[in-house]
């Protein structure tokens, strides 16, 4: 389990970015991982921030901050928290309703303890309610982070995905919900979506209609157990079904 530690740090390296928080507040039903496991000093107040059940947590965020934020209750609060319970989208921190005394104090005194003022959200979301947050954090300027999410928007999606593969793998959970094999068409489908082709291009270039490519998105996508069609892509990716170009 400790090498998840290193995957945390090692997306921190090569994005050159402040933070990485991984933290899974479902594992679906009846899932039961071996461990409790957490990286970055979380155990020190797993036993509420659990509100128990079983989580599986990495991160680099320091100890006192994520002590403050338990102590503080940010989390009745907290509108990254909030906005990421009700949404399948990522979620750029700068889009978010700042306002109110509360939400002031959760942004000024993480930035006090080094979050960083820019941040980016990921729900990931999977069968049998599994849900985790994936987020990544940057003390700059906003033409900086508009530029970093240009770059590398996709990317810390696709990083998401897998890291909350990767833990479901490590706690012995990846078994949980099997995926069935793709057809050809449909991998080719899920492909030319991931190299950024629009529905329509993709169909173009298979020969087909465009109802007809949506019919392959959409089974593959339930084949694979995704909500939506950026989880496929990165399911599809992470068991090696497809390599976008």
């Amino acid at each position: 389990m400790a090498a998840f530690g290193d995957t945390i740090e090692a997306i921190r390296s090569a994005y050159e970015v402040d933070h990485v928080y991984y933290y899974a507040l479902s594992l679906g039903v009846d899932a039961r991982p071996r461990d409790d496991y957490y990286v970055g000093e979380l155990a020190a107040v797993e036993g509420t921030v659990r509100q128990g059940g079983r989580r599986l947590a990495a991160m680099s965020y320091t100890p006192d901050w994520i002590s403050r934020y338990v102590e503080a209750k940010f989390i009745e609060s907290d509108p990254v928290m909030n906005t990421a319970h009700s949404s399948f989208d990522p979620i750029d921190w700068n889009d978010l309703d700042w306002r109110g005394n509360q939400n002031q104090k959760f942004l000024n005194e993480a930035n006090e303890f080094g979050v960083g003022n820019q941040g980016y959200t990921v729900p990931v979301r999977g069968p049998g309610g599994q849900f985790a947050i994936f987020t990544i954090n940057k003390t700059c300027s906003v033409e900086t982070w508009t530029q970093i999410l240009t770059e590398h928007r996709t990317d810390f999606l696709l990083l998401a995905h897998f890291t909350h593969q990767r833990m479901l793998k490590l706690a012995g959970l990846e078994h949980m919900h099997p995926s069935r094999p793709l057809s050809n068409r449909e991998r080719d489908a899920i492909r030319l979506i991931a190299d950024g082709l629009s529905r329509g291009q993709a169909a173009d270039k298979l020969g087909i209609s465009e109802n007809t490519f949506r019919v392959y998105i959409d089974s593959a996508r339930h084949k694979l157990g995704a909500l939506n069609v950026p989880h496929a892509i990165a399911l599809a990716a992470h068991r090696g079904l497809i390599q976008p170009s």
